[in-house]
């Protein structure tokens, strides 16, 4: 999968999988409320169900196959109305939860992980450096 934004606005996803070959293609999200102008639009699109598109989800996503007869003609059409900030293209992402930050001059947490020894062997130790004499 492949994604294109803008800022935070999703506006395609291009796939391309050998599993559920049925699934390639451009993907568009839009809302409930362009559904139907889009496919009037390109008639090529096809509804994909199963994606948040429940009630509770106002994301719905169409898809241009590459077996349709205009695939090259719809996906030129598709991207002349997103370089036109067509509003019936894109949703919002929805943002990421980021960690909470440490105040300035903290020390940083360190992972405490040890490395296990392969069977057998006595874990290595090692010992602290010489010092050189001036």
């Amino acid at each position: 999968m492949f994604s294109i934004y803008t800022g935070e606005k999703l506006l395609l996803m291009l796939r391309d999988r050998k599993d559920q070959p049925e699934l390639n293609g451009i993907w568009v999200p839009t809302n409930r409320d362009s559904l139907e102008s889009l496919k009037a639009d390109l008639p090529s699109l096809r509804q994909i169900y199963g994606l948040g598109n429940t009630r509770k989800s106002a994301a719905l996503w169409l898809m241009l196959a590459p077996e349709a007869p205009d695939f090259e003609r719809a996906a030129i059409t598709l991207c002349d109305l997103i370089v036109h900030r067509d509003p019936r293209i894109g949703r919002l992402s929805k943002p990421r939860a980021t960690r909470p930050k440490s105040p300035p001059g903290s020390p940083k947490p360190r992972a405490a992980r040890r490395k296990s020894s392969p069977a057998g062997q006595k874990p290595r130790t090692t010992q602290p450096k010489p010092r050189r004499s001036s």
